[in-house]
């Protein structure tokens, strides 16, 4: 069920985005306007502390930021259905057949 127009693109989009970050297709480039230099350079600094490159900071954020909208699919569905009424489990496998 679609909730709202972002959430149908995830949607539509869900596979091939879980793809390009998880798998870490090379040469994909992007350029971000953060807005704020006082971020960047936070970001540059810790990044920088712990030896690590600005890009993996930033592909480790985007990759949390997939998780996490997947972790909302999930609590929706769950939402969705958590007022239903429970069915014995006999019941259901006599109504699906088994």
């Amino acid at each position: 069920m679609c909730i709202s127009p972002p959430l149908c693109l995830y949607d539509i989009m869900r596979v091939e985005v879980v793809t390009m970050v998880r798998e870490k297709i090379k040469g994909t480039r992007i350029t971000v306007d953060l807005a704020s230099e006082r971020l960047y350079r936070a970001v540059r600094v810790l990044a920088a502390g712990q030896g690590r490159p600005l890009r993996d900071v930033v592909a480790e954020a985007l990759r949390d930021w997939v998780e996490k909208q997947e972790e909302l699919e999930d609590l929706a569905a769950i939402a969705d259905v958590e007022h239903d009424e429970l069915v014995p489990l006999e019941e259901a496998r006599r109504e699906w057949g088994e």
